[in-house]
């Protein structure tokens, strides 16, 4: 083949084009369809699928492998599906039950006052306890659904979970019972949100039984606290009715994987172009330099300001784009994660588009349960009330509990100022998202070309670029420091 002919000439579709449209289309091409519904075709098409995961390099080989097995096991076992996937949670579960290193650092520390197995064994310890205790809070809803505590499961539970973390802050340091508690708060902070799911769907019309929703704790394909894939009522929304929808689905989850692998290029790309050949700092550093006194300069620190907020974009689609393709592999095509940031106008649309299944969870667990209930006579109060509850009190709460390992050496009030900046960023971004409702009419293509499609989107850019100066848990630079971080980009 030619050059010219794989080009193709001017004013008419090349090669090149015709592949991609070929590819893009795969998921309604018949003979693909037909395939890929045969035993030979879904098993070809999931190591294929499996290959196109390991090439990321975004998984352990551990990791890799488990997801591997379910999902050949789901396709060999069809009948068996729903056990293949609650059975393969369960054990990565007990595997892997913290979803951040801080947890499981600090278990591995606690260990040493567990005279059986060391930390793994107070780990699957933990796991055990947590399971019982989620089955028997699942069970109690259903039993006495009619009492306020089953009818409000997210407070409740945020509730419980705040008497065990005093529980555990209150045990005597050194002994088998502090480690024991401090293990269980970790593990059921990493499922608190998915158990969470899990009970507003028992007070739903999903017909899951108990017993698996109280199992499916962390889903095998992995992830953070967030529950992408939410829980069965989720999932079994978004399931396959037949043959050739699942066979869609699973020709979708392909596609949606590949393009991870191209992203995945990109940032490493773009990490080693900003961080290796220029020796751009990160923006942590940025700001940490700026408080010692050793700043950058004000080149420097808006490079790494912008370099931070568009690599963290492709960090985020990268890592929603490769779960999500393993659930829809699975049989579920639930939405992506991440879809086209840039393109948003407002910023409510930025954090639908940016990180949905977080934006959801804020909405579903805070926003929904606070707009049901108060301020029904005044539309706009009401609205802004319930938007404070989730973007400032869920989203500050979300982070403020996955780091309580902080307080697990007594420290209560020394460990309490880590979080400054958290709250700040949290009230920022509720207060941004306020104020935007209330601006009422959004920018029109009437509007002209310049207000639509440009100020429009650096406005959102501007705003969460700024914002994620502030986006720190780790208590490194004060908030008095990153706000005079921010002020020097403007030589203040």
């Amino acid at each position: 083949m030619s050059i010219a002919e794989f080009i193709g000439p001017a004013g008419q579709p090349s090669r090149l084009e015709a592949w991609r449209q070929a590819w893009l289309a795969i998921d309604r091409n018949e003979r693909a369809l037909e395939f890929v519904q045969t035993r030979i075709g879904s098993l070809l098409l999931c190591a294929v699928f499996v290959f196109v995961l390991g090439a990321g390099l975004q998984l352990s080989v551990a990791a890799l492998a488990l997801v591997a097995a379910a999902l050949f096991a789901m396709i060999l076992l069809p009948a068996h599906a729903l056990t293949v996937l609650v059975g393969s949670s369960l054990f990565y579960f007990a595997m892997r039950p913290f979803r951040i290193d801080g947890w499981a650092g600090l278990v591995r520390e606690k260990s040493e006052a567990f005279p059986l197995g060391g930390a793994m064994g107070l780990q699957l310890a933990s796991v055990a306890v947590v399971l019982a205790l989620s089955a028997m809070f699942l069970f109690w809803q259903r039993q006495f659904s009619d009492t306020t505590a089953a009818k409000r499961p997210v407070l409740t539970l945020i509730l419980l979970w705040s008497g065990l973390l005093m529980t555990a802050i209150l045990s005597p340091q050194g002994t088998l019972w502090h480690a024991m508690h401090w293990s269980v708060v970790g593990v059921s902070v990493s499922s608190l949100w998915i158990l969470a799911y899990s009970a507003i769907d028992a007070r739903g019309k999903d017909t899951t039984s108990t017993l698996h929703r109280s199992a499916f704790l962390r889903p095998f394909w992995g992830g953070s606290a967030v529950p992408i894939g939410k829980s069965f009522g989720f999932l079994n929304r978004f399931a396959a009715k037949d043959e050739t929808e699942l066979a869609a689905t699973r020709l979708k989850a392909l596609k949606l994987a590949v393009w991870a692998l191209v992203l995945t290029g990109v940032l490493k790309l773009c990490e080693f172009t900003a961080y290796q050949q220029y020796g751009l700092a990160d923006l942590q550093t940025a700001v940490l330099a700026h408080a010692g006194g050793n700043t950058l300069g004000g080149f420097a620190n808006w490079a790494s300001l912008l370099t931070n907020y568009f690599i963290d974009l492709l960090i985020i689609a990268v890592w929603g784009h490769y779960i999500v393709a393993v659930v829809r592999m699975a049989g579920y095509r639930i939405p992506r994660n991440t879809v086209n940031p840039l393109g948003a106008r407002t910023l409510a649309e930025f954090w639908n588009r940016y990180f949905y299944y977080f934006k959801e969870m804020l909405v579903d667990l805070f926003f929904y349960p606070a707009f049901r209930r108060y301020f029904k006579g005044n539309t706009k109060l009401r609205i802004a009330f319930a938007t404070f509850c989730a973007a400032g009190l869920g989203n500050f709460l979300y982070h403020f509990m996955r780091e309580t390992h902080v307080f697990a050496d007594g420290a209560l009030l020394e460990k309490l100022w880590i979080f400054q900046s958290a709250v700040f960023y949290s009230l920022a971004l509720a207060t941004g998202l306020i104020v935007s409702q209330w601006r009422g009419r959004k920018v029109g293509p009437e509007d002209g070309f310049l207000a639509y499609h440009v100020w429009s989107r650096l406005n959102v850019i501007a705003f969460f670029c700024f914002l994620k100066i502030f986006d720190d848990i780790s208590g490194e630079g004060t908030l008095t420091e990153r706000a005079a971080f921010l002020f020097g980009l403007f030589g203040v």
